[in-house]
C-alpha cells in the first residue's frame, strides 16, 4: 500500500450535501462509518434528513425510520419505515419546488430511480446512493465500510476510533471536515504518525431555480436538478 495514502471516514448521510463529495473526491480510500449507536433523536440527522428548497426557502426533508425502545442500535442497523409513502412525496417535492429547474428534465429520472431503490436499511440505502452519484462524478476512491474491517474499533470514540482505523487502512493523512479543530483531538492522529488535513472545501454559488442569493449546505439533488452532474463535479474541485 502507498505511505501516503489519504482516507476520509464519515457516516452514510441521506443525500448528502457537496462538502461530502468533495471529501470522496480527495480521497484514496472513504471509509463508511456504520459501526457507530445511531442518536436517540425524534428530530432526525443527517442520516436520515436533508434540506431542500422548499416553498422558497430551506426546509428539512426527512426519511421516517423505525424507531426501536430497547437498546441503541447502530447505524447500519437502522430501517427504513416502510409504513410511510415518503418516495412517493420526496418525487413530489422535487417535482414541485425544482420542475423548473434548469437541468430538472435531464436529470429527474435518474434521481427517481435513486429514490425508488428498495433498499430497507438505512445505511446501506444512503450508501448506494452516494456511491451511484459519485461514480457519476467520475470519482473512483477505495470504498470500505467500517463494520467490515477485521476490527472495526468498537471499544474506541471519537478521534481516538477515527485514527485507528485510519491506521489499520495504512492511512498517513486523515482528511476532516473544515472546522475539525473544534471537535477532533489532534494528538489521537499524530500518535500514530497520521497528519489531520481539514477537506479546505468552499461551497461556490450555482443558480438556484427561484432564488435571488445563494442559499449553502442544501443536498446534492440541488445542485444536480440546477446545474447537472458535470457542471456538480466541477463544484467539488
Amino acid at each position: 500500500m502507498s505511505g501516503s495514502r489519504t482516507v476520509s471516514i464519515h457516516q452514510p448521510t441521506f443525500f448528502p450535501w457537496l462538502g461530502f463529495f468533495r471529501k470522496l473526491a480527495l480521497s484514496e480510500v472513504f471509509v463508511f462509518l456504520d459501526a457507530v449507536p445511531f442518536p436517540r433523536t425524534d428530530r432526525g440527522t443527517w442520516s436520515n434528513r436533508v434540506k431542500l428548497i422548499q416553498g422558497g426557502q430551506p426546509r428539512w426533508f426527512t426519511c421516517p425510520i423505525v424507531h426501536s425502545h430497547g437498546p441503541q442500535k447502530d447505524v447500519n442497523q437502522i430501517e427504513i419505515d416502510p409504513s410511510q409513502d415518503w418516495r412517493r412525496k420526496l418525487v413530489r417535492t422535487l417535482e414541485v419546488n425544482y420542475g423548473r429547474a434548469t437541468c430538472f428534465d435531464r436529470v429527474m429520472p435518474v434521481v427517481i430511480d435513486l429514490i425508488h431503490q428498495p433498499e430497507p436499511i438505512l445505511a446501506q440505502y444512503n450508501e448506494l446512493c452516494i456511491v451511484r452519484i459519485a461514480r457519476q462524478f467520475g470519482l473512483s476512491c477505495q470504498l470500505v465500510r467500517q463494520s467490515e474491517l477485521a476490527d472495526p474499533v468498537r471499544d474506541l470514540k471519537g478521534s481516538e476510533r477515527l485514527a485507528r482505523i485510519c491506521q489499520q487502512l495504512d492511512g498517513k493523512v486523515y482528511l476532516s471536515g473544515d472546522g475539525a479543530d473544534g471537535y477532533e483531538q489532534i494528538e489521537a492522529y499524530h500518535r500514530l504518525g497520521i497528519e489531520l488535513r481539514p477537506s479546505g472545501f468552499v461551497q461556490r454559488p450555482y443558480p438556484q431555480v427561484g432564488q435571488t442569493s445563494f442559499v449553502p449546505g442544501l443536498s446534492v439533488l440541488d445542485a444536480l436538478l440546477n446545474v447537472g452532474f458535470e457542471k456538480t463535479a466541477e463544484l467539488l474541485i
